[in-house]
């Protein structure tokens, strides 16, 4: 899909709803052609669909483990892989455009800098949540045990898991915007992903194989996500038996509010950048 797919018609008038409506079929425009892009491309398509879910098969594979550790794994490693997907399919679509100047015509264009970061925000999310709900698939089909601990559950993991996804994709618009590079997009940001997961105990849901103790594991933007996930979708009381503990898990709705603050400054971060210095604007549109 090519930058005609775009809506940049201004012919309708300076109405609030006229606004609005170019605005909602911008986002759908970005978001329509990052989707697009993905799914025309191999490359990127074998990272959402393979590399999460495979090393969760793998895992699986082995024998050995409870079905709640297992269930805990391939938590741990579906967060890894909407996070590794939400860095580099993000970043490197993001300098690609880049590096072909495509900004370059968008500044000329009634382009709105935030139809532009919410419609690849969109897409990322799409593309994420199937990464990590492939994840869990298959961490199910190979013995892990699942159960919610109540009817708040479903959706709380839901709305963690996008405001998650927001804020990893805002970390790769600075690094990418001044470097312009789409080999750093493609082999560099999504590293930090894997030392993260690895660094943390598998996104903190082995406090054994953790190279961070203490408390600090609850609050990092890796491992508070997918601890409050392993809280409400593996119901083991004994979260020492499996290792997931200590510390505690973070179970309380002040963890929820971090999880929204991260996401929340994440957003101011990104419109400042996308309108600063994607399309040198200010606080517009």
């Amino acid at each position: 899909m090519n930058d005609n797919s775009i809506p940049v018609e201004g012919s309708e008038g300076v109405t609030f709803k006229n606004g609005f409506r170019r605005w909602t079929r911008q986002v759908q425009g970005f978001s329509m052609r990052s989707i697009q892009e993905t799914t025309n491309s191999w490359m990127l398509m074998s990272v959402v669909l393979g590399i999460a879910p495979l090393m969760q098969l793998l895992f699986g594979l082995q024998g050995g483990f409870s079905s709640e550790t297992l269930a805990a794994f391939s938590i741990g490693t579906a967060m890894f892989g909407a996070i590794y997907v939400s860095l580099y399919v993000f970043g490197y679509q993001l300098a690609g455009d880049l590096e072909s100047r495509r900004y370059h015509a968008y500044r000329s264009m009634p382009v709105s800098p935030l139809a532009d970061l919410f419609g690849r925000m969109a897409a990322g999310i799409v593309l994420a949540v199937i990464t990590f709900t492939l994840t869990i698939i298959v961490g199910y089909a190979t013995g892990g045990a699942f159960s919610v601990q109540g009817a708040a559950s479903v959706p709380l993991v839901a709305v963690t898991l996008v405001l998650t996804c927001i804020f990893w994709m805002v970390v790769t618009i600075p690094i990418v915007a001044f470097a312009q590079n789409k080999r750093l997009a493609e082999y560099v940001v999504p590293i930090v992903a894997v030392v993260g997961y690895v660094a943390t105990g598998w996104n903190g849901v082995s406090s054994e194989m953790s190279f961070i103790d203490g408390d600090v594991i609850n609050y990092l933007p890796n491992t508070l996500p997918t601890r409050t996930i392993v809280y409400h979708l593996v119901g083991s009381g004994d979260w020492g038996a499996i290792g997931v503990t200590p510390p505690e898990l973070p179970a309380g709705p002040e963890y929820f509010a971090i999880v929204f603050a991260y996401a929340l400054i994440a957003l101011v971060v990104g419109t400042a950048f996308v309108n600063r210095v994607l399309y040198r604007q200010g606080w517009s549109k």
